[in-house]
């Protein structure tokens, strides 16, 4: 009996060091938006995920975006309860009964597959042209269930940390070109995991099984618009001038002068000397004592106000009211005049065709020891891919816009097949402004339904999401169903 438990003991303990069945492919990174349109993201490429979907998105970008990603997360529900239970199968007893206990919790598991993403801190600065993007945790996390040698979780872990920066312009009137360079710090897990491993280490995440590398490569992307749909939107638009109209010189109106009492007793002298002097008498010689030095005083007009008897206004006993005339101002009215009205036309482009080469560096890593010291081997190569899509904007009424999508992705990957290249999505797009839009979309990735909504107000922008992902062996189809969300702020 004891020779059968150390046989079974030393197979299982085997089984550990097998390489992860799941012919899972794996994107560098995902947006949240694109997986809830299927993943169909190729010949969109708008916003500021655009870097790591096709590259050429930035030569057409609308708005500048500053992203700051508090955190973004998904995952799938028994998720957690599976890493409970392992937990709780492996506090008490000897080795043995250990093994037997994670043994049958991963067996109440069987042909399940859970998992989750995690994407925290992301910081995105994209502008017209170009973007630079640091993503120090994207984390995803898959787990399939197998027997092949006693029951084991076949683990699939990868984390990134991404800096990476962006070109694009247009090349002609329907035709851009873009590129991007990415630094890639990868942290892998691809194994098989036996229940005695588990027994003897329940934490799944443990970086002890890590493989660890560096990439440096490059991705490039092409969006070409044909004239093949075209249409032209006629919108008015008037012509103006400006008028400016001059009012009618108004009448005359009086107003109040204050005279000083030593000019008007020059001026009733002056009237007495006249009224006294005829003609036929000799002129009187004026003395010098007669003439009166009358100082210069300055005297300021001020528009007529209506009287008021609680508000009257006196003057000094040594001044007058003289009424006198005065004009007042003219006054000066600027309006507009429609001048004229013309129709403006502008060209639509509705379809919008996507190409993408990931990796053309081929992908390698160098090894690295930054986060497990003993990593002895470094993660898989990044396979060279091909990724082709489309997009047809079926109506577009002012800033909402449906439109319709078609990828095929990832062609030369050694594990595609047409049911893992196919995507495909619907997105109706409400975006006035740089400072609110909402997306409501659905679609299907690798034959799976997905669905999302986005919303942006002010600067917080909030993501809400699930769909479904193709984690299984050549032999079985295996899905793992996600629901996740994210917040970040959008300036």
């Amino acid at each position: 009996m004891k020779i059968v438990l150390l046989i079974c003991g030393l197979l299982t303990s085997l089984a550990h060091a097998e390489d992860s069945l799941s012919t899972k492919i794996h994107n560098q990174y995902t947006s949240f938006r694109a997986m809830g349109m299927g993943n169909a993201f190729v010949a969109v490429a708008d916003d500021y995920s655009l870097m790591f979907y096709n590259p050429a998105g930035f030569a057409k970008k609308r708005y500048n975006e500053f992203q700051f990603t508090m955190v973004g997360a998904g995952y799938s529900p028994k998720t957690v309860k599976l890493m409970d239970d392992i937990k709780k199968a492996t506090e008490t007893g000897t080795e043995s009964q250990k093994a037997s206990a994670v043994s049958a919790v991963l067996d109440q598991y069987y042909g399940q597959s859970l998992g989750g993403t995690v994407q925290a801190v992301e910081i995105f600065w994209t502008r017209r042209h170009w973007g630079i993007a640091l993503l120090p945790v994207n984390l995803t996390v898959d787990m399939s269930f197998n027997k092949q040698l006693g029951p084991a979780i076949d683990l699939n872990i990868i984390g990134d940390t991404v800096i990476a920066y962006g070109y694009g312009n247009d090349i002609s009137k329907t035709v851009s070109m873009g590129a991007s360079v990415k630094y890639l710090h990868r942290v892998s897990v691809d194994q098989s995991v036996s229940a005695l491993e588990l027994a003897s280490d329940p934490n799944v995440l443990s970086t002890k099984r890590a493989k660890e590398g560096i990439s440096l490569d490059l991705d490039i992307g092409m969006m070409w618009t044909p004239n093949w749909f075209n249409s032209n939107a006629t919108k008015a638009e008037t012509v103006t001038e400006s008028v400016i109209e001059v009012q009618p010189e108004p009448k005359l109106e009086e107003e109040k002068k204050r005279t000083p009492q030593s000019e008007i007793n020059v001026k009733a002298a002056t009237q007495f000397k006249l009224k006294e002097t005829n003609a036929t008498d000799p002129p009187i010689p004026l003395r010098p004592e007669d003439i009166k030095v009358v100082p210069s005083v300055e005297y300021v007009e001020s528009p007529l106000e209506l009287k008021d008897e609680s508000n009257q206004v006196t003057f000094p006993d040594n001044e007058i009211d003289e009424p006198i005339k005065v004009k007042p101002k003219a006054r000066v009215r600027r309006r507009t005049k429609i001048v004229e009205v013309i129709p403006a036309v502008t060209e639509r482009f509705p379809l919008t065709f996507g190409l993408v080469v990931r990796n053309v560096a081929g992908g390698s890593f160098s090894k690295s020891k930054m986060v497990n010291k003993d990593a002895t081997d470094e993660p898989a190569k990044l396979p060279t891919t091909l990724d082709l899509g489309s997009q047809y904007e079926l109506a577009k009424f002012g800033d909402l816009t449906f439109r319709t999508m078609i990828d095929i992705k990832n062609i030369f990957h050694p594990d595609i097949n047409p049911t893992k290249a196919f995507h495909a999505g619907f997105e109706a797009d409400y975006y006035p402004n740089s400072w609110f839009k909402t997306q409501f979309r659905a679609g299907l990735n690798q034959n799976y339904y997905t669905a999302g909504v986005t919303l942006l107000l002010g600067f917080i922008q909030i993501d809400a999401l699930t769909y479904g992902e193709e984690v299984g062996t050549t032999a079985t189809k295996i899905e793992n169903r996600v629901y996740a969300g994210k917040l970040g702020f959008n300036f």
